[in-house]
C-alpha cells in the first residue's frame, strides 16, 4: 500500500546481490534494506547502501532468521564463493541447504510474504537451436543443473502456501561491468575449438538482472520469469566479434565438439509481458559493435 514502508532483505550481494542494491537505493522511496554477506571485508562497502548489514551464512538458522524475521520481502540472490567453478556438491550446499533453512524458519516467518529467488537458464536442456519459454519441460542435462533443478522444485512447492508468494527469475549469462566480455575471451585468440561455434548463446546485461528484480518487487511477480536479452547470439559470432574488436587472431574452428553445450534460444516474452522493458536488449548493438554499456 502506498506509504507505507517495505521491509526487504537480499540474501547474498554478490554481482547481482550488490547489483540490486544499487538500483534499489537510486529508486527506492519507502523501502528499509537489509543486505547479507558471508564475508567480513564487505561490510564496510555494502553499509552505504542499506539500513542494516549483517554477516549471514543462508545454512544457519539463526542467523538466516535474524536476516529475515521483520521482512516484508526476501531477495536470495545466491552463489558459490569465488570465482572458481565448484562441484555439484558446492551447488547441494549453496542452494539447497540454504533453502531447506528457509523452509524450515517459514512458520516463524508470519510476515514475509514474497520470496524471489535467482536461477538460472541453464535448467533448460538442449532445443537443437529452438525457441524455449517457461513452458518448456525442464530436465537436468548435467549434476549442476539437477541441483538448480531440485532448488526450484522445494520454492514452488512453498508457492502452495496462500500466504506466501515465490517468484523464480532464470537469469542468463550475465554481462556487464567487471564481467567484461572482450576481456573474457581474449585468451582464446588463435586457438584451435572443436566444432563449428554455432550453438546459440543467451545473455543479459546486470542492470536488466537487477530491473527485473525490481520490477517483480514492486509489482508482487510470481512465478517463474526468464531473464534474458532479446537476442540469442550464435557463439562464433560472440567470441570473433570480440577478438576482431581487439585486432586478435579469429578462433579456429573444426572438428567434431565432444561437448558442445546446450543449443537453445530463450524467449523473454513473459518477461515482456509483464510489463519489464529491457535497458540493453542485445549484447552487440546496431553497428556491430559490443554494448559499450558493459565496460566498468
Amino acid at each position: 500500500m502506498p506509504g507505507l514502508t517495505l521491509r526487504l532483505t537480499i540474501v547474498g550481494c554478490g554481482y547481482v546481490g550488490m547489483a540490486l542494491a544499487c538500483e534499489l537505493q537510486s529508486h527506492r522511496t519507502t523501502t528499509e534494506l537489509t543486505l547479507t554477506t558471508t564475508s567480513e571485508g564487505r561490510l564496510e562497502v555494502l553499509k552505504p547502501l542499506a539500513e542494516q548489514v549483517q554477516i549471514c551464512s543462508a545454512q544457519n538458522p539463526k542467523q538466516l532468521y535474524e536476516a529475515l524475521s521483520e521482512a516484508d520481502v526476501a531477495v536470495f540472490c545466491l552463489g558459490p564463493k569465488g570465482d572458481r567453478q565448484v562441484d555439484a556438491g558446492g551447488y547441494r550446499q549453496t542452494f539447497l541447504d540454504s533453502l531447506n533453512c528457509l523452509k524450515q524458519l517459514l512458520p516463524a516467518l508470519p510476515k514475509l510474504g514474497q520470496i524471489v529467488y535467482t536461477s538460472s537458464c541453464s535448467v533448460y536442456s538442449d532445443a537443437a537451436g529452438d525457441w524455449v519459454d517457461e513452458t518448456t519441460p525442464v530436465q537436468a542435462h548435467d549434476d549442476h543443473s539437477a541441483v538448480l533443478l531440485e532448488a526450484e522444485d522445494l520454492l514452488q512447492n512453498l508457492a502452495e502456501t496462500p500466504s506466501k508468494q515465490v517468484c523464480i527469475l532464470r537469469l542468463a549469462a550475465l554481462h556487464g561491468p567487471g564481467r567484461d566480455l572482450d576481456q573474457r575471451f581474449r585468451g582464446l585468440a588463435g586457438q584451435n575449438r572443436a566444432g563449428d561455434g554455432q550453438r546459440f548463446t543467451n545473455w543479459v546485461h546486470v542492470a536488466d538482472a537487477a530491473g527485473a528484480l525490481r520490477a517483480s518487487i514492486e509489482k508482487g511477480w510470481s512465478g517463474v520469469v526468464n531473464v534474458v536479452n532479446d537476442e540469442p547470439i550464435r557463439l562464433a559470432d560472440l567470441v570473433d566479434g570480440a577478438l576482431r574488436r581487439q585486432g586478435l587472431a579469429p578462433i579456429r574452428w573444426g572438428g567434431e565438439a565432444h561437448q558442445s553445450g546446450c543449443n537453445r534460444r530463450i524467449s523473454n516474452r513473459r518477461l515482456k509481458q509483464r510489463g519489464y522493458q529491457l535497458q540493453h536488449p542485445a549484447i552487440v548493438d546496431q553497428r556491430g559493435v559490443l554494448d559499450a554499456s558493459q565496460v566498468p
